[in-house]
């Protein structure tokens, strides 16, 4: 049960890195002098490893509780 609570915080930080693309965090950034293009884009990237993450650890967790089940 330890390992699921772990999975499902993995997968909540996940989702956190995912929503770093949304338009609030990227408007903010994109109109920093010099860097803010750089910094903006960089979001994206961000957020797709958070989508990739996101996923992985939701296979983690069910791969743990099918397990359990058939336990």
């Amino acid at each position: 049960m330890n390992n699921n609570i772990k999975l499902l915080y993995c997968i909540l930080g996940s989702i956190i890195l995912t929503l770093a693309s949304t338009s609030i965090p990227y408007d903010a950034l994109h109109y920093i002098p010099i860097i803010g293009f750089w910094l903006s884009q960089l979001t994206y990237s961000i957020s797709a490893i958070g989508a990739i993450l996101t996923l992985y650890f939701a296979i983690l967790l069910i791969k743990e509780n099918w397990k359990f089940k058939s336990k």
